[in-house]
Formats: structure tokens, C-alpha cells, sequence
């Protein structure tokens, strides 16, 4: 009996060895790479058309390993564009996880809140939702609440105006609005990292302010940085949240504020760009050591780094007029290898492709290419998301 088991045993060990060398390498790993496949993501980069008609955004995937983008398609928002360039960071954005897009109607005076797909593809919800105001311009978002900056015009003020966010998308209007003066051209609303703060940037009259954030959502007014040079938009460091650093397009160059637990807002450091012009639009990496800058003036892009206590010093600057010109809204891939930059000139509208190569030299970009926008494009934001 004991010589029987002892054969099954060798047996079965034997069986063993030859199922592992018949198996191809990996095959027991089958699980893991399966799930690996299921967790792949695709990333999105989106703008706003603006033509003068009916609007629409323009939907790109970007080559995971190239960062090159193709186009997916355009999809209506169901409001109107102006066919005019509109100076403000964000009039487009997603929320945290991907799925929902907020897109601004400059012409019909509305937002339009899109659904995205796991292939890009966008679906409008319901239809477009006053903005409560004329000519939004900025968007912010933070969890359920968001806020509009409408710039006005000769007769109407400028506003910003707040709306809650349900689930499926639908806004819900938030009765108090926060009425600025005519011409004080307001260009960029930023939440803090936890929603406790909304800063506004006012490009006309040369301001930065501090609400605080209500738990019904309404602002209430902190206080008010004036006589700054030209701040245009701004972004928290991500490793620092009472730090903001705003693009000033007078400077031209950068600045550093610090933002006091009561919001009051003061001025660390500054440092100029010359002789590039128009620095305008900006974005942070996540190691809170950099920003990269916009300069529409001369079609380049700068490259900031951030000291510990706030300090600024310009890295490099990196033309991109070989690949458009009027360099507008620039982003991030959510995987922080790929910048994209949004070119406005006429004639030669694109989003130029750009990858991060660590170093200082050529604002630590290097160049991958540029693809073409919809014809009649006037376009304004740009987002990018995974999927």
C-alpha cells in the first residue's frame, strides 16, 4: 500500500513539472494581467470651438505612449459661440472623476454640462442652463458646487454666480450673486484645495479676491488684494494650499501670494519673463515645484520653479511658433508626461503636443506635434481626463 501511494505522489509531481514547462511564461499570472487590461486608461483632451453659431467641443484622444492626439469627433452643446477669442482660464472643466464636462456658452449666455463616455465620446445633459449673467467666461469647480464668472459688457455688471450639481449633472441655481463693477473684466475663478476659499481674478481693474465658501454654497467677502499688475489666472500649489500662483500678463511673468486662514492675500515674490509678452495662462505639476506659463504675445511657453518659501525663478522659456501661434489655455495630462497647448492664431488654430522631460532647459519640454481644430474655430479651454 505505501509503495502505491508513493507512485501516485511521483506521478503527480511529474504532471506538475510537465504542465509548467508545457505552460507559456506568464500563463499564471493570468489573472493579474487581466486585470491589468481592465485598468488601462485612455486619455481625453477636449476644447470649446466657439464659432460663430452654434458651439461645440472638439473631442482628442492622446496616444498613451507617444502623447500624440487624434480627433474623435465634435459634439453640439446646444448653445452658441461668438466667434470671438475670450480672455479667461477655465471656460471649460471636468469634475474630479472624469465623467462629467462644463462647458461656457459665450454667445447664448449659458453652460452646457455634457456626460463623457469611456471612449470620449460626450453626451449633452438636458439643455444648456443660464449663466445668470452675459458672456461667462471662467468656470470652477469643487465637489457639488459651481461657479461662473460672467465678464458683462457696457451694460450689464460682471457676475459670479453659484449652482449646485446633482449627480446626473443638473444645476440648481444658487439665489446670491456677487455683483463686480463694469470693466473690472474678471478672468479666472479658482476653489481652494478644499472649497473652503473661491478666489477671483479681476484682469481690469487689477484684483485679487478672497470669498469665503458658505455651507449652502453662497460667498461671503474676505478681502481684496488691488493695485497688482496684470494677474490673469492663477492655480493653488498643489503641495502647498495657502500658496497661489497667479500669471501676471503685465509683468510679464509670475507671482507668489500667500493666502491667511481669514483669506486675507499677500504678495511673496514676482519675477519677470522679458522679453517674452502677455503671460497669461498657467499650470502647476503636482510636486509643487513648477508651473509652466503661457505667453500669447510671443508664442512661448515659461517654465517656473517654486522655492520652499515661495520664492519664484525662471527656469527656460520654449517657443512653440513652428507649431501655432497666439498660445492660449495650456494643461497637463492627468499622467503629468504631456502638456497641451491651445493655439488661437488665425489660420493657424491647433493643440500642439509637448512632453515633460524633467530638465530645466526648454522650459523641460520637448516637442511631439500639433493637430488642426474644427474650421470656423474661435477656441477657448482646454481639459484633459482619463478614461
Amino acid at each position: 500500500m505505501k509503495e502505491v501511494f508513493t507512485s501516485r505522489r511521483l506521478l503527480a509531481i511529474l504532471a506538475l513539472a510537465l504542465l509548467a514547462v508545457l505552460l507559456p511564461a506568464g500563463a499564471g499570472a493570468i489573472g493579474s494581467a487581466s486585470e491589468q487590461e481592465t485598468t488601462i486608461l485612455r486619455t481625453f483632451v477636449y476644447t470649446i470651438t466657439n464659432p460663430n453659431g452654434p458651439n461645440a467641443i472638439a473631442a482628442y484622444e492622446a496616444n498613451g505612449e507617444t502623447g500624440e492626439l487624434i480627433l474623435l469627433g465634435t459634439y453640439p452643446t446646444g448653445g452658441l459661440g461668438t466667434g470671438r477669442l475670450v480672455d479667461s482660464q477655465s471656460p471649460l472643466i471636468v469634475n474630479q472623476d472624469g465623467t462629467l464636462l462644463f462647458a461656457v456658452n459665450p454667445g447664448s449666455n449659458d453652460i452646457s454640462v455634457m456626460s463623457i463616455g469611456t471612449d470620449g465620446s460626450l453626451s449633452l445633459i438636458d439643455g444648456p442652463v443660464s449663466s445668470r449673467g452675459v458672456s461667462p467666461s471662467s468656470l470652477a469647480l469643487k465637489n457639488d458646487l459651481l461657479y461662473v464668472a460672467n465678464k458683462g459688457d457696457d451694460a450689464n455688471p460682471p457676475r459670479y454666480c453659484g449652482f449646485r450639481v446633482e449627480a446626473d449633472g443638473s444645476l440648481f441655481p444658487i439665489k446670491r450673486r456677487i455683483t463686480l463693477a463694469v470693466g473690472e473684466n474678471p478672468t479666472h475663478l479658482l476653489f481652494n484645495h478644499d472649497g473652503s476659499l473661491l478666489i477671483g481674478i479681476r484682469l481690469g481693474s487689477r484684483g485679487i479676491d478672497s470669498f469665503a465658501v458658505r455651507p449652502n454654497g453662497r460667498l461671503r467677502f474676505l478681502n481684496g488684494l488691488n493695485n497688482q499688475r496684470g494677474p490673469f489666472a492663477g492655480v493653488f500649489n498643489p503641495a502647498t494650499p495657502d500658496q497661489l500662483v497667479v500669471a501676471d500678463v503685465r509683468l510679464p511673468g509670475a507671482s507668489t501670494y500667500q493666502l491667511s486662514e481669514e483669506g486675507s492675500i499677500s504678495q511673496v515674490a514676482s519675477v519677470g519673463n522679458a522679453p517674452e509678452r502677455a503671460a497669461c495662462w498657467i499650470a502647476a505639476h503636482p510636486d509643487g515645484e513648477r508651473v509652466w506659463v503661457s505667453n500669447t504675445g510671443t508664442s512661448s511657453l515659461s517654465l517656473y520653479r517654486i522655492g520652499a518659501a515661495g520664492e519664484l525663478s525662471l527656469a527656460g522659456t520654449h517657443s512653440t511658433v513652428a507649431f501655432g501661434r497666439s498660445s492660449f489655455e495650456i494643461a497637463l495630462d492627468p499622467g503629468n508626461r504631456f502638456l497641451y497647448q491651445l493655439n488661437v492664431g488665425a489660420g493657424n488654430q491647433s493643440i500642439n503636443a509637448l512632453r515633460l522631460t524633467e530638465e530645466d532647459e526648454g522650459a523641460g519640454l520637448a516637442e511631439i506635434g500639433a493637430i488642426g481644430l474644427p474650421e470656423g474655430s474661435s477656441p477657448i479651454g482646454l481639459v484633459t481626463t482619463t478614461h
